[in-house]
Parts: structure tokens; C-alpha cells; sequence
């Protein structure tokens, strides 16, 4: 998300993050083979498609600094999936798991942050996707 914040076109958005993706990808397998010489060929094709996927979704993303309802729920996902990591929270109940995701999600609030009536709602949806995310995932 952060490479789609700074691109200036939905192109440069787009060929930034699949660079961004396949450089990583291919970087990581090289260098799991040379060192452990371990090269799962399973995982490597899976996040191979999930590489070529991704200049689709940074076009969304990169949509999301114009299109209100975008600009509030994009933020949620990945702020609601750390907040799900971070407390545990029930139906009348809110516990603190681990402090450290919950530094990260106000870090992702200040990365994300917009404007002052952006932030109420993507709260509401943080804690709705967190809650989602809960219910959903029994492992989280």
C-alpha cells in the first residue's frame, strides 16, 4: 500500500508493486537455494500467480486516494487483521494478545491517515473486520 501512495499513475502504481513483488520472490528462492539449498517449486509458482494478481489490486489501491468509500475500507483490512492479532475481542468482551501488533495498527492509522473524518469510519470498520476476521479464522 505504501508504493501505491507514492506512485503518480495507476501504471507506475502497478509496474512498481509487481517489480516490488517479483523482485522480492525471486531474491528470496535464490537465496533460500544457494544457502539451503532448498527450492519448493509448489510455493514458488503459488506466489508467482499471486505476483501476477498484484498489479491488478495496486490499481485498486491506487483508486482508493480518490474514491471515498475505497479510502475507508482498504485502510480497515490490514489495520482489522492486526487488530484481530493483536486483542481478543468477543461479543461483550476486548483482551490486549500482544502489544506490539497493537503499536502497528496505530502506526498503519498514521500511514493511513487522510483526513479527520476519514479516521471515525475506518476505525467502525477496523473493528468490524477485526470482528469478522475473528469469527471467521478460529487460528487467529
Amino acid at each position: 500500500m505504501l508504493i501505491n501512495k507514492h506512485s503518480k499513475t495507476r501504471i507506475t502504481a502497478a509496474l512498481n508493486t509487481f517489480m516490488f513483488f517479483i523482485g522480492m520472490l525471486v531474491s528470496y528462492y535464490i537465496y533460500s537455494a544457494y544457502l539451503f539449498g532448498f527450492f519448493p517449486t509448489n510455493y514458488f509458482v503459488g506466489w508467482v500467480l499471486i505476483a501476477l494478481f498484484s498489479p491488478l489490486l495496486a490499481v485498486i489501491v491506487w483508486d482508493g486516494k480518490n474514491n471515498i468509500s475505497l479510502s475507508w475500507i482498504l485502510p480497515a483490512l490490514p489495520i482489522g487483521l492486526l487488530l484481530s492479532l493483536s486483542i481478543g475481542i468477543g461479543l461483550f468482551y476486548l483482551r490486549l494478545n500482544y502489544l506490539e501488533e497493537l503499536i502497528m495498527c496505530f502506526g498503519l492509522c498514521l500511514v493511513f491517515y487522510k483526513s479527520i473524518k476519514q479516521m471515525p469510519g475506518v476505525i467502525i470498520i477496523t473493528f468490524v473486520v477485526a470482528f469478522i476476521a475473528k469469527q471467521v479464522n478460529p487460528f487467529i
